[in-house]
């Protein structure tokens, strides 16, 4: 009764509300078909919520039977306490018969030992089991979003870190998504859902039992609570909005942070550290008086399902005492439901506690639809595991661009025809689509016309990746994985000879000199000519016929630059290589040098 009172409260002020949730709550319904299995744990995990909410109403039945045997016993409860007692039925009976009330007391507390030893047992596992399913589900969610940023990348999207910071925001955000976000979503089911589901459950023999001791007196109490739920909606929609709010703030302190860890030893050399630390502090105190709004309404709004039972109770005790709700009823039989009414608080309160995680859940499967319109919030099986291509699935051929002109830059349409173990030297303004080029032909971004074949074999509809396109690629900033050396060589050919990769390159002393220590973040530091070696032993030793470098010696002095370009020139005859450079010095290794420009587009033999 007091739960269908709570239900049907509030439905008018929070209709927007309401489409939200259901939104997720489907999620929610169509993921636990997939959780939940086999079948058997779900019918455990019903049956152990049911023995709780049971076992609560018990434990409220004892407790209002032995605050009635006790206040008998001290001469206080009057006749009625012994006469409620005999009329609860089997129950008193069986525990208390007709001996002493200090015997009474005595049965009665070891019955509701056992009671409560039920009661924490069923509620332990079915808790298990509810933070089970949120995690299962925060997982899949998780490794959705993550699929759809590895698969979404590509044409349109934001530009690669190496080319743009653009992709800075887009990082934080992705990152925000794949934890804080997803993390509510869990909350959500678990708490909101599945932990609402419960406390229901605890309600309805509660109610059952307050209405089979007085009728009138539960019909008052209920209809209290849905009176002052009215109050309660107002703010939830409030709670809902400062949510919003909190989850923005939140993606532009984790923005800031991200850009000033990324970017340290310029604030360090521009001597702009105070900037950087107050631009991340002024987000921080934003977001943190944010939080405590949010935190303190949510704390007001649980402690005033308390407040309001408690209200309902002096109520319907007041309306029974004015003689509202007809005959006055005995001393017992008010002590039972008062005492019964109080071990309701607890479920009432969980009620809305798993009301407020429904509303963060609603927001945050919001903003990932928002964030990612194409992620497949509605793939409900985790992804297969990941299979490393083939080791060797393309061979050597003839390379053709045939009037490509990418979507990025002002470059004319490029046309070239690239036989097999040349060395190509792409060169041009700042800005033409250098790099945007070589995102063409990796399928990392769609040109504006043109096409590109391989070995005869049209390219322009295959996706990204080894399997679909013979291309291996070295980006400007050669990233390192936070791992040993030969974790990084073979990262796209994990069966690869290390020593032997890197010995082709010049590079044989790198398996000596890193070992299997870690390398890059949280490990040995890595100089810029040893990053370039293993970022070009990583793309050799995926045997791809076509190398595409990014920059290769950027950023090195003289004598790495050397080096590195001499490990290039050892792929001559063996590998394709296009290399895109605004410094002159790699051009003197290059068989065909291509320069990009706005107006004219002229290629020569070097």
């Amino acid at each position: 009764m007091i739960r269908r009172a709570l239900r049907l409260t509030g439905r008018t002020l929070e209709e927007r509300a309401t489409r939200t949730d259901a939104s997720v709550i489907s999620y929610y319904v169509t993921s636990l078909a997939r959780v939940l299995r086999p079948k058997w744990q779900l019918l455990l995990f019903v049956l152990a919520s049911a023995v709780h909410a049971v076992a609560h109403a018990f434990v409220a039945l004892v407790a209002a039977a032995l605050a009635a045997t006790l206040a008998r016993q001290w001469g206080s409860g009057g006749p009625g306490g012994g006469h409620v007692i005999r009329d609860l039925g089997w129950v008193s009976e069986w525990a208390v018969g007709g001996t002493a009330p200090a015997s009474e007391a005595l049965v009665l507390s070891g019955f509701g030992l056992a009671v409560v030893f039920v009661k924490g047992v069923s509620g332990v596992y079915a808790t298990y089991v509810q933070a089970r399913i949120g995690g299962e589900l925060a997982t899949t969610l998780r490794l959705g979003i993550l699929d759809t940023v590895l698969a979404c990348r590509p044409a349109g999207s934001s530009r690669h870190s190496d080319h743009s910071e653009a992709s800075v925001t887009h990082t934080a955000q992705a990152v925000s998504a794949l934890t804080l976000r997803v993390q509510d979503v869990e909350q959500g089911l678990g708490q909101g859902v599945l932990g609402g589901a419960r406390a229901a459950a605890q309600l309805v023999p509660i109610a059952i039992l307050l209405a089979l001791l007085s009728p009138p007196m539960a019909a008052a109490a209920a209809g209290t609570l849905a009176g002052f739920a009215w109050a309660l909606g107002r703010m939830r929609a409030g709670y809902r909005r400062a949510t919003g709010v909190a989850a923005r703030e939140n993606d532009k302190l984790l923005d800031a942070s991200f850009e000033a860890v990324r970017h340290a030893d310029l604030w360090v050399a521009f001597g702009a550290e105070p900037m950087a630390r107050e631009r991340v502090a002024t987000l921080g105190v934003a977001l943190a008086r944010g939080s405590a709004y949010l935190h303190s309404c949510g704390a007001a709004m649980s402690s005033l399902n308390e407040v309001l039972a408690a209200a309902a109770l002096v109520i319907a005790l007041a309306a029974e005492r004015v003689g509202w709700l007809g005959p006055a009823m005995d001393r017992g039989t008010i002590l039972f439901f008062a005492v019964a009414f109080f071990l309701a608080y607890r479920p009432l309160r969980e009620l809305s506690d798993a009301r407020l995680a429904l509303l963060r859940a609603s927001e945050a499967y919001r903003d990932l639809r928002c964030w990612t319109p194409a992620t497949s919030l509605s793939t409900h099986s985790l992804p297969k595991r990941h299979s490393p291509p083939p080791s060797t699935p393309w061979v050597t051929g003839v390379l053709e661009i045939r009037g490509v002109r990418p979507r990025y830059g002002g470059a004319r349409p490029l046309s070239l025809r690239v036989e097999p173990g040349t060395v190509v030297a792409i060169v041009g303004p700042t800005g033409i689509g250098k790099t945007s080029l070589l995102r063409v032909l990796l399928g990392l971004e769609a040109s504006a016309e043109g096409a590109v074949l391989f070995d005869d074999a049209a390219l322009d509809e295959a996706p990204a990746g080894p399997c679909s396109r013979p291309f291996a690629w070295v980006p400007q900033d050669a990233p390192l994985l936070a791992d040993t050396l030969d974790a990084n060589v073979q990262l796209g050919a994990p069966t690869a000879p290390v020593r032997e990769v890197l010995a082709s390159l010049g590079a044989a002393h790198l398996v000596d000199t890193l070992g299997r220590t870690r390398l890059g973040a949280g490990g040995r530091c890595v100089s810029g000519g040893e990053r370039q070696w293993i970022a070009l032993a990583r793309a050799v030793a995926t045997r791809l016929p076509v190398l595409l470098l990014d920059e290769p010696t950027s950023g090195l002095d003289a004598a790495a630059q050397r080096m590195v370009l001499a490990a290039i020139e050892h792929l001559r005859g063996h590998r394709t290589v296009i290399l895109v450079t605004h410094r002159p010095e790699p051009l003197s290794i290059a068989d065909v040098v291509v320069r990009l420009e706005s107006d004219d587009l002229a290629t020569r033999a070097a």
